[in-house]
């Protein structure tokens, strides 16, 4: 049997070799870029008495570099794309000089450090964290004895989430910096964050398309600060204990849903204030226990459905400025005052078709059983209505007087004042179901029983002494 040999015989391909070394160079390339980036990059680590900015200096493209715990009296520049990744949460300290992490590198990313000191200069915009890069990633960190905690300049696709902000406390709230603080930045994402004892709590200035969600927001001045920011969107914070829970001005399409804004009390204080704000949108909210619960200045085109604003002194607070905004399907119940208007009469929509608001107050009749007021629901009565010129009557408010103005108004139609009024009032509460009551579980409290006793007991000794020469007066 003889065997085929010509092609064992031919002549060698030109460049076979040249095409050969050119393929095992393509195939070592791809490993080198397929292969597993721990293979590439072994994690640098810092330890106390070291210097991380060392080792961002030294590191590359994406390296990460690893800190142990401990105190690093330090300034750092990052201006190469890393992970600094802390253990047990080390304290990088700025000496209270400058920002003490300026991070200028997109794709960086802080996991928990500790960050701490900044500078004390309002009108250079210090922070414990500067960022001015895109997509980067601050989480798991906390920040204390800031000016601003985390500075975003010009930054979008920014994540913050999981940090915790704690202010400076031997600043008066006019020096403090705000706690997340975004200027002329796009498409960041916040959530999860506690944020208290800062000037502001999260603060919006030409930024938009950002999405805010399920933050602690307390003891601040405004829990969010707002200013010419459109396309945002607030869901599932609690905002409590704050002058106002949100006070947004001058910005278009903002939507808020399941939000709580609680408990913000003071002469100007708000659980939620719009100022020249249009095509918003508020749903699903609970809004308890506020000086006042949503005050609206020049607000247009904005809808507010299905909230529930619950014991505040003053329910809702309108001026006579506002175009076309709906006001439908909200629970108003046990709040002090259930309008105020300031000018003769608004053009708020109380009601739609399928019906209006439900108004603890309202004491009409249903005749025809369909769940709507058979009587329109006056939402002021007289007592509110000079209240708006004289604030200071606020103080009779349960007093004789007021109640006898209530009955004459009744009774002598001349005596009508207020003009606005829920056409279609609901008899039953509505049920708003994705209204987040459970967040009230959590709700902090500074009262004090001890302090309460000897509150009671200090205001009772003018009566008893009162009641004591009264008696005496008598036995005379």
């Amino acid at each position: 049997m003889k065997f085929d040999t010509t092609r064992w015989n031919s002549k060698p391909v030109p460049g076979g070799r040249n095409r050969c070394r050119l393929l095992c160079a393509l195939l070592v390339l791809a490993w080198g870029c397929f292969q597993p980036r721990a293979l590439l990059c072994q994690p640098r680590h810092v330890q106390p008495g070291q210097s991380i900015q060392a080792a961002i200096e030294k590191a590359g493209w994406g390296d990460t570099i690893i800190v142990a715990r401990g105190e690093y009296r330090e300034n750092l520049r990052v201006t190469t794309r890393v992970t600094i990744l802390g253990r047990d949460y080390p304290e990088i300290r700025g000496g209270y000089n400058g920002h003490t992490i300026l991070v200028t590198a997109s794709g960086t990313i802080l996991d928990g450090l500790h960050v701490s000191e900044s500078g004390t200069s309002l009108s250079d915009d210090i922070a414990c964290i500067r960022v001015e890069a895109d997509s980067v990633v601050i989480r798991n960190c906390r920040i204390t004895k800031p000016l601003h905690g985390i500075y975003v300049k010009g930054g979008s696709y920014v994540d913050i989430h999981d940090n915790r902000i704690e202010g400076r406390l031997d600043l008066i709230s006019e020096d403090r910096g705000n706690g997340i603080h975004l200027w002329n930045s796009q498409h960041n994402t916040l959530y999860r964050n506690e944020v208290f004892h800062t000037r502001d709590g999260i603060y919006f200035s030409f930024t938009d398309s950002t999405n805010v969600h399920h933050n602690y927001i307390h003891h601040v001045r405004y829990g969010l600060h707002y200013m010419y920011s459109n396309n945002n969107r607030f869901f599932s914070n609690l905002f409590e204990q704050n002058v106002a829970g949100a006070a947004l001005m001058y910005s278009q399409y903002i939507v808020f849903h399941q939000n709580v804004f609680a408990r913000c009390r003071g002469y100007h204080a708000y659980g939620l204030l719009y100022q020249s704000m249009d095509h918003t949108s508020a749903s699903d909210n609970l809004i308890i226990d506020n000086s006042r619960g949503v005050f609206l200045n020049n607000a247009n085109f904005s809808r507010f459905t299905h909230n529930d604003i619950v014991d505040n002194d003053i329910a809702v607070q309108l001026f006579s400025t506002g175009e076309q905004n709906v006001f439908v399907a909200n629970n108003i119940i046990n709040n002090l005052s259930n309008l105020v208007v300031d000018g003769r009469k608004t053009r708020m929509v109380w009601a739609a078709d399928s019906g209006g608001n439900y108004w603890s107050q309202y004491d009409g009749y249903d005749l025809d059983g369909d769940g709507l007021g058979d009587v329109p629901f006056k939402i002021q009565n007289v007592f509110q209505v000079i209240e708006t010129r004289f604030p200071e009557i606020r103080f009779y408010l349960f007093s004789p007087a007021a109640r006898i103005l209530e009955i004459a108004e009744r009774s002598l139609p001349v005596l009508e004042m207020g003009t606005e009024a829920d056409p279609l009032p609901l008899m039953k509460p509505v049920d708003n179901a994705d209204v987040p009551w459970e967040k009230t579980h959590h709700l902090s409290s500074d009262s004090s029983p001890v302090l309460a006793v000897l509150y009671f007991l200090v205001g009772g000794i003018p009566v008893l002494f009162l009641l004591r020469i009264s008696r005496r007066r008598r036995g005379n």
